[in-house]
Order: structure tokens, then sequence, then C-alpha cells
């Protein structure tokens, strides 16, 4: 649970290769494409960082992050592309898996835009310091108009503003911090406290698990 393993077998060499925009569409069409994606969260862990993007397939509010690289594990292409997209470098074990999603998109950057795309993305949290939150940001302003320290509750209030996978991804990082924190109780002698935890814990998951396949 919120990990996502890599198993390597036998010896493998990365090919960078780079597909012009004809070929990279086919390719597109041919395959799914796989991603890693970050919620940037405030040292309290009450606000979420996001960027509101100019290009498909989501042209609005989104996580930061991108395509994943063969080879790559999950983490090792988050902290890629922060760097990438917020000009801020973390290392790796700073990013932690929070839940895996498949999305379907109607379109896409690349021609023909209507030939839509299609994502295997795992999202990750980092959690930022007080010094961290203060740095600058340099979003790429071909693909953002801006971006936005939003409130965690308010995101998961806005059922039509924000997209299901973005909220969704919101609830299941709340089960992961209520798993940590019955992780830690169970390390006391208290079973008021255990249970408690537990409660917690059991009602965030099924929060978690009661989102609709469809999209808005």
């Amino acid at each position: 649970m919120f990990e996502t393993p890599q198993f390597v077998t036998g010896p493998f060499t990365p090919r960078r290769v780079f597909l012009p925009d004809r070929e990279y569409g086919l390719a597109l069409d041919a395959l799914v494409k796989g991603c890693s994606d970050v919620l940037v969260v405030s040292s309290n862990g009450q606000k979420v960082l996001l960027g509101r993007r100019k290009v498909e397939p989501q042209p609005d509010w989104w996580f930061i992050g991108g395509r994943s690289k063969p080879g790559d594990t999950t983490t090792a292409a988050a902290a890629r592309n922060v760097k990438r997209e917020l000009g801020l470098e973390f290392p790796e074990s700073r990013f932690e898996v929070v839940a895996n999603y498949s999305m379907v998109w109607s379109y896409r950057e690349q021609e023909p835009t209507d030939n839509g795309t299609a994502d295997l993305s795992t999202v990750h949290m980092i959690r930022l310091t007080e010094s961290e939150e203060e740095k600058d940001i340099s979003l790429d302003p071909k693909e953002y108009h801006e971006s936005l320290w939003w409130d965690i509750e308010e995101v998961l209030s806005q059922v039509d503003r924000f997209h299901p996978c973005l909220r969704n991804s919101l609830k299941s990082l709340k089960a992961k911090w209520a798993m940590e924190a019955l992780e830690s109780a169970t390390e006391g002698d208290e079973d008021t406290f255990i249970v408690e935890k537990a409660r917690l814990f059991v009602q965030v998951m099924k929060e978690a698990k009661s989102a609709a396949p469809s999209v808005k």
C-alpha cells in the first residue's frame, strides 16, 4: 500500500530517444503513457501547490509533474519533473507514493488533438519545510497560467471546480497520513488510542475509495 515498487530483471540501459511530433502522436495512439505527478504540500500539511495549466490534456488546475522515462523509478521521475516544472531540486528520497491512477483523455496537445491519450500515473507527495515554501517558483509560461497554494479541504469540497482524480489523490493522501498515525499508535500501550486511529484510517480509506470512475 502507498508504494509502486520497481523490479528490474537483467541489465537494462535506458535509450534516450526524441520523437518528432508526428511520431509522438502515433506513439500516443498505440501506447499508454507513464507519468509521475506530485502533490507539493505545505509544511503544516494543510495546503497543496497546484498549477493552472494552459495545455491539453488538462488545461486547468492540476498536479505538478509529467512523463516518466524508461528505467525511471516513479520517485526519480517525480524529482526530475518537479525540478523541471518548478525549478526546485529535491532528493528522490523526499517523494512518497500516494496512489496510482489510470486516466483517459478526450484531447491532447499533439495532432490529431481529438484522438486523445491515455496515462498511467503514480501520484506522489513531498512535504516542504517552511524555508522551502518561500523559495521562488519558476513555472514555464508556455505551459502554465499560474500556480497557487490551495487549502486541501477547499479542493476536496469543490466537486465541480477540481478534477475528480486530483480530489481523490488528496483523499488518498489523508488515508496515507491516517495509516502512519495508526502505525505510530501501535508502538504505544494505550488500546483506546489505537482504536481511535484505526477508526479514522478505515473512515478515510472508505472516502478515498468512493470516487466515481467517470470524469466531469
